[in-house]
């Protein structure tokens, strides 16, 4: 690609850092990519880990966006309901090619209007979360595309989406030569990570632990 895209990735306190920053390192690998971080102001953002992001952009000087995406955290409710923030989104996705998300960011972007009529994926203990967003239907799959929507479920489904649109936008060989240049080839000690696989306590403790960290969301 002679001019390359930009991919700009918001952050917002109390955001999950892997959920950007995962594909953030993957994409910043790939050419043909312009990758940026921005946020309300361009101060340093609190993450769930417990360190400060520092944004590349605020608001107001923030380049144009050609990729949009949105990451997730464990209660995304402060970005979904701040007015600035909502209409800065769907002022920035008028303009993009594509408006993308991981985890709860999904969230994000339906309160802002932008999944009206979509598929999403989505972590899978959000999903009733959705039920305010009667016009968006998630799917219980790791990545999903929809048009130009594209998302991935929890946190480190984000690696999968970004090979994913690497691949949706250069072809599958350009994605497979960066999973193997990261040496992705995941092989997790326990077959726990997803709700099928994984014990019924450890479901509905995961779940419980979500509903009281953003009970705001399932009210």
């Amino acid at each position: 690609m002679a001019t390359p895209l930009n991919i700009g990735i918001f952050l917002y306190p109390g955001m999950t850092m892997l959920d950007a920053y995962g594909p953030l390192q993957l994409l910043s690998f790939a050419e043909g990519f312009h990758c940026f971080t921005f946020a309300k102001t361009a101060e340093p953002v609190p993450c769930d880990a417990g360190v400060n992001l520092l944004p590349n952009y605020g608001f107001d000087d923030c380049p144009h966006i050609d990729i949009l995406l949105v990451a997730g955290g464990g209660n995304p409710h402060q970005p979904m309901q701040d007015a600035a923030t909502q209409a800065f989104l769907r002022q920035a996705a008028s303009q993009a090619q594509y408006i993308t998300s991981v985890c709860s960011g999904a969230l994000i972007l339906a309160s802002a209007g932008l999944l009206d009529g979509y598929q999403t994926a989505c972590h899978w203990a959000y999903k009733d979360a959705f039920n305010r967003f009667p016009q968006v239907e998630v799917l219980p799959q790791r990545v999903v595309i929809d048009r130009n929507h594209i998302s991935g479920g929890g946190i480190t489904a984000g690696l999968d989406f970004a090979l994913t649109l690497v691949a949706e936008l250069q072809g599958a060989a350009a994605a497979q030569t960066l999973q193997l240049l990261l040496e992705y080839d995941p092989q997790p000690p326990f077959n726990s990570g997803s709700p099928q696989t994984a014990a019924p306590e450890l479901v509905a403790g995961v779940q419980a632990q979500v509903r009281q960290l953003a009970a705001e969301l399932f009210d």
